[in-house]
């Protein structure tokens, strides 16, 4: 396997961006979904960091991913038996998994400004606040921020068991041209 992507695959780097924004996006979610609560009350800071770090790792892994991808394309789509409808439906899902790649972390960014406090930078440097605390702007932030990441969280689940559906019922390498250390072995139906 190369590090580029090409005709017949994707490459070493494209997998490792990959999979891990989708650990960060699962380890994002899952911190705030289980939030502070079980924790002792002294590490609510300490939460809130590993919180903001993962999404500002998942913000650098997409602009890593689409640079990536505007230097070398990514391999051709596999045909299925149902197309156009399947990919115009996988062109539609990755989009708008790249929109909320985007819109999580901004909404989160936001969400932090408008609670007042700066923006951690991986215990580097703090962006300070632009505005002064706002606590009903930062509810309706917080609203915001929760429903486009469990909508992120629901699609990449999709977007899953998309490939599972090729891999097992298809029985093409979607799935298997994504795998980390999975050599090209192309058993079925090819582009």
């Amino acid at each position: 396997m190369g590090w580029r992507n090409d005709a017949q695959g994707y490459g070493s780097v494209a997998k490792g961006l990959h999979w891990a924004a989708a650990a960060c996006v699962l380890a994002a979610w899952l911190i705030g979904v289980v939030g502070d609560d079980p924790f002792p009350k002294s590490w609510k800071g300490a939460i809130l960091f590993t919180h903001v770090s993962f999404g500002l790792v998942v913000l650098a892994l997409l602009f890593g991913r689409l640079g990536w991808r505007l230097a070398g394309p990514a391999p051709p789509a596999i045909a299925t038996p149902f197309e156009p409808w399947m990919g115009v439906a996988a062109l539609a899902a990755h989009v708008l998994l790249y929109a909320l790649l985007l819109m999580v972390p901004v909404s989160g960014i936001v969400l932090q400004f408008a609670r007042g406090q700066a923006l951690p930078l991986f215990g580097l440097y703090e962006i300070a606040s632009p505005w002064i605390r706002d606590r009903a702007f930062a509810r309706s932030v917080k609203e915001v921020h929760e429903l486009l990441g469990h909508l992120l969280v629901f699609l990449a689940v999709l977007h899953a068991g998309a490939a599972l559906v090729h891999h097992h019922l298809l029985k093409d390498d979607t799935l298997s041209r994504m795998l980390p250390g999975a050599g090209r072995r192309y058993r079925g139906r090819n582009p």
